[in-house]
């Protein structure tokens, strides 16, 4: 069981690492070829109307009222993650920063 949660984790850190290199390797070519009119094609998010935005997740567009709104489990299973990250490195600067108080 614990070799699943190793190899579970590292497909999470892969995974996300090709987003962020999507991501990277898009704003590079944009930079290159100078065209900024088009749309992002991995993440894009656009304020449409009040409260309404526009989402597009490689190149699928979203709809949602709010962006409090949960869409999906994919979205909800985001946002959870996000929050675990967030408080994970909240937690481990506060530890650090305990080395540094007089």
């Amino acid at each position: 069981m614990n070799v699943t949660f190793k190899l579970t984790g590292m497909l999470v850190i892969l995974l996300i690492g090709v987003v962020l290199g999507l991501q990277t390797a898009e704003r590079g070519i944009a930079k290159v070829s100078g065209v900024p009119q088009q749309q992002p094609q991995t993440f894009y998010i656009k304020q449409v109307d009040k409260g309404q935005m526009e989402i597009a997740v490689m190149g699928k567009n979203v709809q949602t009222a709010s962006p409090d709104q949960m869409v999906n489990y994919v979205s909800n299973m985001g946002m959870t993650l996000g929050g675990s990250v967030k408080n994970s490195a909240k937690v481990l600067v506060e530890w650090v920063g305990g080395f540094f108080e007089p």
